[in-house]
């Protein structure tokens, strides 16, 4: 409440700081300018929260009152873990396997445990936690052996193993779950009771929380930072959810129908996937089978639902001692698996689709431009008006960003006084390399698996990168050129004389 305190403070001395003549003066340019942009921007915020509210506090709570009103007779017949594990550490596997043993002795219900490993030490481990929770005959452990290619290998062989048994896929379920993703109880019982309320219902993912060990200061920055983004994806998944639709479903813990997932097209479409770029070629699509997985089920007309009263515990770990590193790291995967999977995503049909997420896939191309676009009015605009106009322009970024961050006490308990800055680094330099990314789509690697994608003959490299560079080069430029001239500080004899100049050079 001191951090709040302060900031609020800074914030009225601020307000009786900022210059009048320069609101006078600018005032209508500014309208005009940044205007429709911010309507647009704040408006995308508010119904999005207001979805959310709805979702959780009528729909939902609905759907979980006629879940629980279901007979033990309206559960699947089966359900399916599948842990892939590999390359995560023992203390976090012998956690991870435990509870998940647990959440399947205390469900009640004839549950399989597929574990999809790479070393033989984790195959004792495993054993060994398996009999320890001394698991009565419902519960059944399959251990698979693959070599380590990467997750998808992993996610398909253990896809094969459901499709092979003898259980009855229409009314069984499988929950597909990272190895550093830990659940919390009573997941099993709440998410597969869903499923009988709605037989369109391909797949769901759940509410997630970070843990990170450590106490050290740049450890809390990271803490703090994936729970302010948590917070954040909470409301969008519950604002997206109530139109039967989600954008992702998280590699971390989803949970599908057996008949979708034993299926031959939607494993070699996680086992195997690709893309086609205009400029790029066809390459495969290392990371992102969560985004695979989606796909499939998009393309196929299912829905998606979010369960917001479930937690799944992801045990994350520093990609990098430096934030700034670490979090570029991440954003770059991310971001990229985002984008990869967006191009292809819009072509479904909207019908099919569903006209609101449709819409969001749109915005995840716009927002990247959008969301820099008022921190370059605010550079040109002091180049042209004095460098008052920045300080006013930061004093609304710390209000309107306190008001952002209050939107997320919706979503969790607690905000902390730092939330509005990572909301705003998420903004800006999230945009940032979302443009770069966007451009250099065949960059991919993971932040555990230390996977690369191959880079592929020499001269394929120089295309590849060359062309990546020049596109980049001239999205930033024409957009920079743009706003100047919406500012002012450019005019059109200013861009007459430009392209005359660039004509020249090249005659």
């Amino acid at each position: 409440m001191f951090g709040f305190f302060i900031y609020v403070l800074i914030l009225i001395i601020g307000a009786f700081l900022l210059p009048e003549i320069y609101f006078d003066t600018y005032s209508e340019r500014l309208i005009y300018v940044i205007g429709p942009v911010a309507v647009w921007r704040y408006s995308w915020v508010m119904l999005s929260f207001f979805r959310a509210m709805f979702y959780r506090k009528i729909v939902f709570k609905k759907i979980r009152q006629e879940a629980n009103a279901l007979s033990d007779e309206s559960k699947p017949d089966h359900v399916f873990l599948l842990i892939t594990t590999f390359r995560v550490g023992t203390s976090v596997s012998a956690v991870v396997y435990r509870e998940a043993f647990k959440e399947a002795i205390n469900s009640k219900m004839d549950v399989t445990i597929i574990a999809s490993i790479v070393e033989m030490s984790e195959e004792n481990l495993i054993r060994a936690s398996f009999q320890q929770q001394k698991p009565p005959s419902n519960v059944k452990l399959v251990i698979t052996r693959v070599k380590g290619s990467g997750k998808r290998d992993g996610l398909a062989v253990g896809f094969r193993v459901v499709a092979n048994s003898k259980v009855d896929k229409a009314r069984s379920v499988v929950a597909v779950i990272d190895g550093d993703s830990i659940l919390s109880e009573g997941l099993i019982d709440k998410c597969v009771r869903l499923f009988a309320l709605n037989p369109k219902l391909g797949a769901l993912t759940t509410d997630e929380d970070a843990l990170l060990e450590g106490e050290d200061n740049i450890t809390e920055i990271y803490r703090q930072w994936y729970r302010m983004r948590f917070a954040q994806r909470h409301l969008t998944m519950s604002s997206l959810s109530l139109s039967n639709r989600v954008l992702t479903l998280t590699g971390r813990m989803s949970m599908f129908r057996a008949n979708i997932l034993g299926d031959k097209g939607f494993i070699d479409t996680v086992q195997s996937d690709y893309i086609s770029h205009w400029r790029l070629g066809t390459f495969d699509f290392l990371t992102g089978d969560d985004k695979s997985s989606w796909y499939h089920l998009m393309k196929e007309g299912w829905d998606t639902w979010y369960v917001p009263d479930v937690v799944v515990y992801t045990v994350e770990e520093i990609p990098d001692r430096n934030y700034f590193k670490g979090a570029t790291t991440l954003m770059l995967r991310w971001f990229g698996n985002s984008l990869r999977t967006n191009s292809r995503a819009l072509k479904i049909p909207r019908k099919t689709l569903g006209w609101f997420a449709w819409w969001s896939l749109y915005d995840q191309r716009t927002t990247m431009w959008t969301s820099i676009y008022g921190f370059l009015v605010g550079i040109f605009a002091s180049i042209m008006w004095g460098p008052t106009i920045m300080f006013a322009y930061l004093w609304w970024i710390m209000f309107t960003r306190l008001l952002q961050a209050g939107i997320l006490l919706s979503s969790r308990d607690k905000i902390l006084v730092s939330w509005p800055f990572f909301l705003y680094f998420n903004q800006i330099y999230g945009s940032l390399v979302k443009i770069y990314i966007y451009n250099h789509l065949y960059k991919q690697s993971w932040t555990r698996q230390k996977t690369k994608a191959k880079e592929g003959e020499r001269w394929d490299q120089w295309y590849r990168k060359s062309s990546s560079d020049a596109m980049l080069s001239f999205e930033l430029l024409t957009f920079s050129v743009l706003v100047m001239f919406l500012v002012g500080l450019l005019t059109a004899d200013d861009l007459y004389k430009w392209l005359h100049a660039i004509a020249t050079i090249f005659n």
